[in-house]
């Protein structure tokens, strides 16, 4: 038989609501809006298992007591249920594993022999309601049938978020403004999964016993901030004040449960009083942040001509330890309106020019709770003779001298109007200079913990953003057209070792892929440099250092010929190098909308340009993963091709490491949005007594152009030092979307 292929079994088209019901009213001394929303969408992987629904209520308010008095509110609750699956990894992912499954292996098992065989007739291979799902007989490991993956995957988190806040504003005497706002976040997160009775292939099964668990996960942030305002004009300026101060506090705290031997095989009535396994497994913590934040605002305005403004802030953080708690920041900004001068009268065509400049500090403190302290792990394993005990040892390296981050940017701009505005643009050149860089410091895996935060060096983006605009609504057909573009340099400009290097992301099955080192971008791409293929015996024996000696003597014709990049006459790590970087070198956006009449059409477009993707999607390590159709352009004779090596079990050259091969061109330029819209006109809104009646059609992704054969090259990154790596990335929904809005 021939059997469906595993990528087709795994995508379907997936379905989506949104839908949304807004109450607006009051009165010059009242106002209030209320809302009521429902959203649900299905993954084009797995359908259901990877589902996301939610509920959304809200209520807002506005009331002016009196002259010098008003507050309002902010009020949202929302519930979501969301199921989800894994995505970006290199092992036990459904698509990682879809892509490498061997062809030979049937999605389902139909065939009677097999199935009075083993393994189908003595373990508990997985099923699904079409049936007996296919078990690989060549590859194994991480590798398995995607869909069994998918069929014992029963986790699904349940989630209540309030998000609120009140407010009031007095204003005691004219232009004296004095505000408070409190504010507050509550979550309640629930988890739970069961896990079932399985088999996969050998090295992924579950025999013994079903388990079941359930995490309660409590989420609880208050802020309240306070602010008092004076604005007064001075002749011909104004002067604007500000002052204020911010306090917040973040608790968490969870419970875990587990237990084993469950009866019951439905995942959906299963819960932890149903185990009957007398030895429990409950566990639970706490975790607590806060952040205190004074700061001051200046503003002075001249003729609408010349504007200078100065802001000074002092945060203090719990995620730093008590000498390196409080952090400054300061900015200031100008800006100068030359088109409102007497000499820029004569002009002509340009309207509006503007010359503007800034510096400022911002501070960073993104890293998770205690790391300046050690925390203690009591379930850490030792053995003991043939025993084993539990024991309690520090759960990573503390690091008492870790700080605010910085970032200090440069900027000086231009803003200008030309054709009565038709015609708008501004130009942006910047220098920012990141300092005390909050990452894990990589350790030697011996030292038995995990890594401390560290700041760990400094980085500088420095480049020029370009916006350009032009609209024309004088005519039947109105539209717009406006485009936008980033130049960026990156580069790491400090790092604090003695080496000066730092080993970054790594690749699952083959090691370090990115690295970073003073002089060169964050998060490079590390490996070695090839110059094509060996075409015969000849060309190795030719590959020699400066006393003669061959290269790479295991070498056979088709294997990848490596650079001796530092010339030391040996083909090793020293030779590893820079190539590639995943910093794109340009990004740019496009929106273009028309208007006819009733009709409308607008789209979104996006790309990049001058990055490239590190593509670890294949399983190089084993012997018979699938492959993408380039493996049919693979040497099989001198002269068939010098880019994709000789295929073979007996790979002595090691033709698979990381190198420039999995190296590829990340450009893309993207359709992100193209929507055409009718609005009915007013008077056929009156006679179904509505007030505005608008329909449209829309898609999201809708078209990429790219040269990278991964499914997306929008990869992002997991860390400042995981970027562009695809490990079989989650692929992008095409959306297609019809909608109506209707306001009465």
């Amino acid at each position: 038989m021939i059997p469906k292929q595993t990528i087709d079994e795994i995508f379907q088209t997936a379905p989506m609501q949104s839908h949304q019901i807004t109450v607006t009213g009051g009165s010059k001394k009242s106002q209030y809006a209320s809302s009521l929303s429902y959203f649900n969408q299905e993954g084009i992987i797995g359908g259901s298992k990877s589902n996301f629904e939610r509920y959304t209520g809200r209520f807002n308010s506005k009331i002016e007591v009196n002259d010098f008095f008003s507050f309002g509110n902010n009020l949202a609750f929302t519930h979501l249920d969301r199921r989800g699956i894994s995505s970006n990894q290199s092992f036990n992912g459904v698509y990682s594993s879809a892509l490498n499954l061997d062809p030979l292996t049937p999605v389902y098992e139909v065939d009677p022999f097999a199935l009075n065989n083993y393994p189908y007739n003595a373990e508990p291979v997985v099923m699904d309601e079409n049936g007996t799902l296919g078990i690989s007989q060549y590859v194994g490991g991480e590798v398995v049938n995607p869909l069994g993956l998918l069929a014992i995957d029963t986790d699904k988190t349940r989630k209540e978020q309030f998000v609120g806040g009140v407010w009031g504003e007095l204003e005691p005497i004219k232009d004296l403004k004095i505000r408070s706002r409190v504010g507050l976040d509550m979550d309640f997160v629930l988890n739970d999964g069961f896990t079932p009775l399985y088999f996969l292939n050998g090295a992924q099964l579950n025999d013994n016993e079903t388990s079941v668990f359930k995490a309660v996960d409590r989420y609880f942030t208050w802020q309240w901030e306070n602010t008092v305002s004076y604005t007064k004009d001075i002749g011909e300026g104004t002067v604007t004040g500000l002052l204020g101060t911010t306090a917040n506090e973040f608790n968490y705290e969870n419970l875990y449960g587990f237990n084993t031997e469950v009866p019951i095989t439905d995942p959906n009535h299963v819960y932890l009083n149903q185990a009957t396994d007398t030895l429990w497994n409950a566990s639970g913590g706490a975790s607590h942040a806060a952040l205190f934040s004074i700061f001051g605002r200046l503003n002075y305005s001249l003729k609408n001509k010349y504007t200078i403004s100065g802001v000074l802030r002092r945060d203090g953080s719990s995620k730093f330890g008590a000498e390196n708690r409080y952090g400054y920041f300061p900015s200031v900004g100008v800006a100068w309106v030359m088109s409102e001068e007497d000499f820029f009268s004569n002009v002509p065509l340009l309207e509006v020019f503007k010359v503007r400049a800034s510096w400022g500090v911002n501070g960073n403190q993104e890293i998770g709770d205690y790391q300046f302290v050690s925390i203690i792990n009591n379930s850490r394993g030792y053995n003991y003779g043939s025993g084993t005990e539990t024991g309690s040892s520090p759960l990573y390296i503390e690091n008492q001298n870790i700080r605010w981050e910085e970032s200090e940017q440069y900027n000086l701009g231009i803003d200008f109007g030309l054709f009565n505005n038709r015609l708008q643009g501004s130009a942006d050149y910047y220098i920012k200079n990141t300092n005390g860089l909050l990452e894990r410091l990589p350790i030697p895996s011996h030292v038995g913990n995990d890594p401390p935060f560290a700041n760990v060096g400094s980085v500088r983006n420095s480049g020029i953003e370009l916006s350009l605009s032009w609209r024309n609504y004088d005519n039947p057909v109105k539209y717009s057209i406006s485009a936008n573009a980033a130049y960026n340099q990156n580069e790491m400009t400090f790092i604090g070792n003695t080496e000066k290097v730092l080993t970054g992301a790594s690749w699952a099955i083959a090691g370090p892929v990115t690295r970073s080192e003073e002089g060169l971008p964050i998060a490079y791409f590390w490996g070695y440099k090839t110059d094509g293929l060996f075409q015969n015996q000849a060309e190795i024996f030719q590959h020699i250092n400066n006393d003669g000696e061959v290269l790479q003597p295991k070498a056979k014709p088709g294997d990848v010929r490596f650079v001796d990049v530092n010339n030391d006459g040996i083909i090793n790590d020293e030779d590893k190098t820079m190539i590639g970087s995943p910093i794109p070198d340009w990004t740019f956006g496009s929106n273009i909308s028309v208007q006819y009449k009733g009709f409308e059409v607008s789209t979104f477009l996006q790309g990049v340009l001058g990055n490239q993707i590190f593509n670890g999607t294949q399983r190089q390590d084993l012997r018979y993963t699938n492959r993408t159709t380039a493996i049919l352009d693979r040497w099989t004779g001198e002269g068939t091709s010098n880019t994709v090596p000789r295929y073979t079990w007996n790979d002595t050259n090691n033709n698979y490491r990381i190198s420039d091969l999995y190296i590829e061109n990340g450009a893309y330029a993207r359709i992100k949005t193209l929507q055409l819209a009718y609005n009915f006109s007013k008077e056929f809104s009156q006679r179904i007594k509505a007030e505005k009646l608008r329909v449209y059609v829309s898609a999201d992704n809708l078209y990429t152009l790219t040269a990278y054969s991964g499914v997306d090259p929008e990869i992002g990154a997991l860390s400042s030092f995981d970027i562009g790596i695809d490990r079989a990335i989650y692929p992008p929904s095409r959306i297609f979307r019809f909608g109506l809005n209707l306001t009465l």
